[in-house]
């Protein structure tokens, strides 16, 4: 066993969890080490460390998925223990080996563990084996496309393709019909290769109207496993957690009771030591299914520890160091409601497309705990997973809890950047959410977000802003006049202020936040009622906050007008820096509206760029493989 004291740890990771581990080792007396890429250097989690280790250029696979660079940061430090986080190398047995095998403790569970429990294939058999009840589905070794379209047909429609020794949602695919099914598993191979490199796959039948709820499990290495509840992890875009609660709305002691023995009894089958996930769906009736194990932390852990009054991460160490658990079965108790949000970079409104570039992060006041990486800086590099914080708020009851998280998104934010706030606040103030238990197909079920500010009072809190930035304006008998022109994504207006008035709101002052660029304005309306809004200026950006939502402007004012050669109008141009996946477009090929052109893999996704109009490819300037900057075009069509 690998299990032993330790007086320094390196944190393999980056981001929010990086800060996290860092301040709970040092609150041990650890010596904290961090490790960081060309992109992080300055990151506010390096700062924190007791030392750090400068370990590659920003690509992950150069960076913190190299083995050998871990190791040698680990070496040069004089570390004796590794901490990997999530995501990265925390579920690769080969490091979890390696680091063993350089005579340090590994802070997670046995290389033999995530072996097991990381090819979902066979992790399906040992849940069997354990009287876990599993999905239908085909796990076998015949990978011919031929066999697993013949697996999906004897399953029956629909069927997910899931990456066999992936998670996260990477490199998988919901499939409906015969149809699709080749152009999915092609997408889904491509991306589990990127990902996990390997393009094995599984095949599962698509449960219809289930949730997503998974259980917290932890061991020691003196034989003794418990679980800590469960948490719900329905809310879900592209598979790909946004919202975590717990307890899980709907499930009572005996349910929990079910889920958790048999979580535990998984644990058990493969001589799990420290934190683990255990993951179900879950029906209406109550009946559930084996769906997947996490070897790692998760990232919604928080939601476990706030209800259960527990450290998980102080656990990962203690265990890691020896120790039994501090509790027992019996021990374990469940008191309120806890929600987690997941604040990520991303605009709602154009597909959630990843956001690139520098913001302000704001903590909130009160209401909840917030993690993320300690810093006000919100430069988001696009070279890693678009999540900037999590929001974590805890009530004595679920109302209370949606409440205080709420209140918190009101505070707390991504100022600069567009973000997925208001996306979080309508799913919190809709009435199934607020009922509990919707599935996981409830989110795609309600469709697009409308995400347009520019007609809304936002649009003239910006302008009024920008008006008294710019001057008073010009004046003819005695009337001040400023016009101002904002962009938000594609859609452009002009407001004309008149003495500071305009659609009937007046604006009587402008206050000067704590930190430049902040602004507080105080408009008065024609019904003599004052009212508030709050606007970060950035360059030619204007982040405008107004009764909980969120508007990102572009000033246009004195902008050039837009080009309409081929390299203008006619161009598709990288949404993000990234790579090139797939080129559907060659030149001369005629285009209609919708039809795919470019598959763009950043920040742990596939993004697929469409034609926004019928025509005729001019040029394109890409092939697979080639890493591009944002903006970059990359076909042109006239």
């Amino acid at each position: 066993m690998h299990c032993r004291p330790f007086k320094s740890v390196l944190v393999a990771n980056r981001g929010e969890i990086a800060a996290r581990i860092i301040r709970e080792a040092q609150a041990l007396g650890l010596r904290a080490i961090a490790v960081c890429s060309d992109a992080d250097r300055e990151a506010e989690y390096v700062s924190m460390a007791d030392a750090f280790v400068h370990i590659g250029p920003p690509a992950a696979a150069a960076s913190y998925l190299d083995i050998g660079q871990i190791l040698a940061a680990a070496s040069a430090t004089g570390a004796e223990a590794i901490h990997p986080g999530y995501g990265f190398l925390s579920e690769n047995p080969a490091f979890a080996e390696a680091v063993i095998a350089a005579g340090l403790v590994w802070i997670g569970p046995s290389p033999a563990a995530i072996r097991a429990m990381g090819d979902k294939g066979n992790a399906k058999e040992i849940a069997r084996k354990a009287g876990v009840p599993v999905i239908p589905g085909y796990d076998g070794d015949d990978q011919s496309d031929a066999r697993l379209l013949a697996e999906a047909r004897r399953i029956g429609w629909p069927v997910l393709l899931k990456a066999a020794l992936g998670g996260g949602g990477r490199g998988q695919r919901k499939v409906t019909t015969e149809q699709a099914f080749s152009d999915a598993l092609a997408a889904a191979r491509r991306e589990a290769l990127s990902a996990f490199a390997s393009d094995r796959m599984i095949i599962e039948k698509a449960l219809e109207g289930v949730r997503h709820v998974e259980v917290q499990v932890f061991g020691d290495s003196h034989g003794n496993i418990i679980h800590l509840g469960e948490r719900d992890c329905s809310v879900q875009r592209r598979n790909q957690k946004i919202i975590e609660e717990a307890p899980a709305p709907g499930v009572d002691a005996a349910l929990r009771s079910r889920m958790g023995d048999a979580a535990v009894a998984l644990a058990r089958a493969v001589g799990y030591t420290n934190a683990g996930t255990v993951e179900y769906l879950l029906d209406q009736s109550g009946n559930f299914w084996f769906l997947e194990m996490n070897t790692r932390i998760q990232v919604e852990h928080p939601v476990t520890e706030e209800i259960t009054g527990t450290n998980l991460i102080s656990w990962q160490f203690a265990v890691a160091a020896g120790a039994p658990l501090p509790l027992h079965q019996k021990d374990v108790t469940i008191k309120g409601h806890a929600i987690e949000a997941r604040l990520c970079a991303e605009d709602p409104g154009d597909g959630f497309s990843p956001q690139v570039g520098k913001g302000e992060f704001r903590q909130a006041q009160a209401h909840a705990r917030i993690d993320a990486a300690g810093s006000t800086s919100g430069h988001v590099s696009g070279h890693y997973d678009s999540m900037v914080a999590k929001i974590i708020a805890k009530g004595a009851t679920r109302a209370d809890a949606i409440t205080a998280l709420r209140q918190a998104l009101r505070q707390a934010g991504l100022f600069g950047l567009r973000s997925n706030t208001n996306h979080i606040d309508d799913i919190l103030a809709t009435p199934d959410f607020a009922a509990g238990g919707i599935d996981i197909g409830w989110l795609t079920r309600r469709g697009d977000f409308d995400d347009t500010n520019l007609e809304r009072p936002h649009g003239v809190f910006a302008a009024l802003c920008l008006s008294s930035l710019h001057g008073d304006g010009w004046r003819s008998n005695g009337l001040s006049r400023t016009i101002i022109r904002l962009r938000e994504r594609h859609a452009e207006k002009t407001f004309i202020i008149e003495n500071r008035t305009i659609a009937g709101l007046t604006l009587t002052r402008v206050e000067a936040g704590q930190a430049p660029g902040w602004h507080w304005l105080h408009v008065r309306t024609t019904q003599g009622h004052n009212v508030k809004a709050e606007a970060f200026v950035q360059g030619t950006r204007v982040h405008v906050r107004h009764d909980g939502r969120d508007a990102l402007f572009e000033d246009i004012t004195y902008a050039p007008a837009e080009r309409k050669d081929p390299a203008g109008a006619g161009a598709v141009r990288a949404p993000m820096a990234g790579r090139i996946v797939k080129v559907a477009a060659e030149p001369g090929l005629m285009v209609s509206k919708g039809d795919l052109l470019v598959i763009l893999e950043a920040m742990k996704m596939e993004h697929e760029l469409r034609a926004s109009a019928d025509g005729v490819v001019d040029a394109v300037s890409i092939k697979p493989g080639d890493q591009v900057a944002i903006r970059q075009v990359l076909v042109t069509i006239s």
